[in-house]
């Protein structure tokens, strides 16, 4: 909360604030023939809720308030599968199962990462 605190303090007085996190507990790895398989980012659900609470402390003491709220799909693509496990394995609070690495490691295709993303405008 302190974190936002700051922000609110440095925002113009009718300012915005954009807030937009993947929240995608399993996002879907794909190429060209199918899903391969799923990232486990459990933990980093996690840390979201963490934020999200901290956040809704914020917003109930009237530092802001919600303006805008959406949800999308990002998809990341990569040039072949290695790029792919080098770049995911590399995201923090982010599993590669082990089926699914072999499969990046052999899959010479583009590989995409589909994210559920949250976007939140919070106005000051």
């Amino acid at each position: 909360m302190h974190a936002l605190r700051n922000i609110h303090a440095a925002l113009a007085p009718d300012g915005l604030l954009v807030d937009t996190h993947p929240i995608s507990a399993r996002p879907r790895v794909a190429a060209e023939n199918g899903e391969l398989g799923r990232l486990d980012m459990r933990d980093w659900v996690d840390t979201i809720r963490a934020v999200d609470e901290r956040s809704a402390e914020t917003i109930a003491a009237g530092f802001f308030e919600i303006q805008h709220e959406e949800r999308f799909i990002v998809t990341d693509s990569f040039d072949h599968g290695r790029e792919c496990l080098e770049t995911v394995s590399a995201w923090r609070d982010t599993r590669v199962p082990a089926s699914l690495a072999s499969l990046l490691e052999a899959t010479q295709a583009t590989v995409t990462v589909e994210q559920e993303v949250r976007l939140r405008l919070l106005h000051r």
